[in-house]
């Protein structure tokens, strides 16, 4: 019986310092909690700006009954200038009352200067950090640098990092003109050719006046922030923007439609018809022609007819699989200028030498060096298959003659 009693006095003696769980705990009043965080060049070219998104805690709750209209403002933007991340973000202390605190970031912004001499550098210091989230969207601003996107003021959301996630991930819904990139993305891409895409951020409107609390309280915004382009890199440097057409081939490519909208010629009209796409799927094929690699990509879609502006019967199927034909030439031509203008770029952001390296290592491991080279001269063969699954609860349009 003592030696039980033993044994167990010990076995408590030994557990109890790994009890002390609050060693390194930190009170909320201490700390400043970080939404967003941009990322520019400094003013004198040389290191880094770094600027901070910082919600108000005491103004946060009364801004949200508002959609951000309180009488404080819900948010407040710092900033340090230093030749390493690191350093810049240590610096800022000497400006931000309380420990910044990471846990919470909602997005990140690079500023477009910075974007066009090269990322390779940038995000060493995001991956080692033990606070900062690999799962953070990111954008890159497009016109203005990271910190005038962050000083932003928007309605409906108490912190413009926060709207602005909101934004990418809703637009890369329904749109598709863009993708949505987090850290873990770019850095997995960065690891291996360093060529990759990321969505452009702009500011619209009158931008004397975006970080001003009068942007609140007009019916129509003075300055607002709009989702726009993709900016397109080739090994981690600058290789331009994509928009439109293109930028919509590239996420057909990806395999990345969710939704879209794609209109159609009617009559005279160039944009008639317009079809909403319910379902995307891409697959690409590879096989090695005479030394050549040639790739096949494969699109199926479904859509719904949403809106007839011209006199056209949908409940005839030969015009059904008129539009359907229209359809899948317009996705084609939207592909093919993707691919043209990566060729072109001689940067890989298609995802052409993961389908090879997954598919055929043997291959992969012989052309991997010349890849660049031999990606421009890649034969690409694109096939697109559409449905119009439904024509909506109206069967002929009233504008058909009576």
């Amino acid at each position: 019986m003592r030696r039980q009693r033993t044994a167990f006095l010990l076995a408590l003696l030994l557990v109890l310092p790994g009890l002390s769980g609050c060693w390194n705990s930190r009170e909320l009043r201490d700390l400043a909690i970080v939404v967003g965080m941009g990322i520019d060049k400094a003013a004198g070219g040389e290191g880094y700006r770094l600027s901070f998104q910082i919600m108000n805690p005491g103004s946060a709750s009364l801004g949200s009954k508002g959609g951000g209209g309180g009488d404080a403002n819900t948010i407040s933007v710092y900033w340090a200038e230093d030749k390493s991340l690191f350093g810049a973000l240590r610096k800022a202390s000497q400006k931000v009352p309380r420990q910044l605190f990471f846990a919470h970031i909602q997005l990140l912004v690079i500023g477009e200067s910075l974007a066009k001499e090269g990322l390779r550098e940038l995000f060493d210091f995001y991956e080692r950090s033990h606070e900062l989230r690999l799962n953070t969207p990111v954008l890159v601003s497009r016109g203005v640098d990271a910190k005038a996107i962050l000083n932003l003021l928007m309605p409906l959301e108490t912190s413009s990092a926060l709207g602005n996630a909101k934004r990418i991930r809703n637009t890369s819904r329904v749109w598709a003109h863009n993708a949505e990139m987090e850290v873990t993305d770019i850095i997995k891409s960065l690891n291996r050719s360093g060529s990759m895409l990321i969505s452009g951020i702009g500011l619209e409107g009158d931008r004397s006046k975006a970080a001003s609390k009068a942007n609140l309280q007009k019916v129509e915004l003075s300055a607002h922030a709009e989702i726009r382009g993709m900016a397109l890199f080739r090994d981690g440097k600058w290789a331009g923007w994509a928009d439109g057409g293109e930028a919509r081939g590239l996420v057909r490519v990806l395999d990345k439609v969710k939704s879209t909208i794609v209109t159609l010629p009617c009559g005279k009209q160039e944009d008639g018809i317009s079809v909403e796409v319910i379902q995307s799927k891409t697959k690409v094929t590879y096989k090695m022609k005479n030394g050549v690699p040639a790739f096949q990509i494969r699109v199926k879609e479904e859509g719904n007819l949403n809106e007839i502006r011209c006199p056209m019967d949908p409940s005839q199927r030969s015009e059904i699989v008129k539009l359907q034909k229209e359809w899948e030439d317009g996705a084609k031509r939207e592909i093919g200028k993707a691919v043209k203008a990566a060729q072109e770029r001689r940067s890989d952001y298609l995802g052409f030498d993961r389908i090879v390296e997954s598919t055929d290592m043997k291959t992969w491991k012989q052309v991997k060096e010349d890849w660049p080279s031999l990606f421009t001269k890649a034969e690409v063969e694109i096939s697109v298959e559409t449905f119009i699954r439904r024509t909506g609860m109206r069967a002929a349009p009233y504008l058909l003659p009576k």
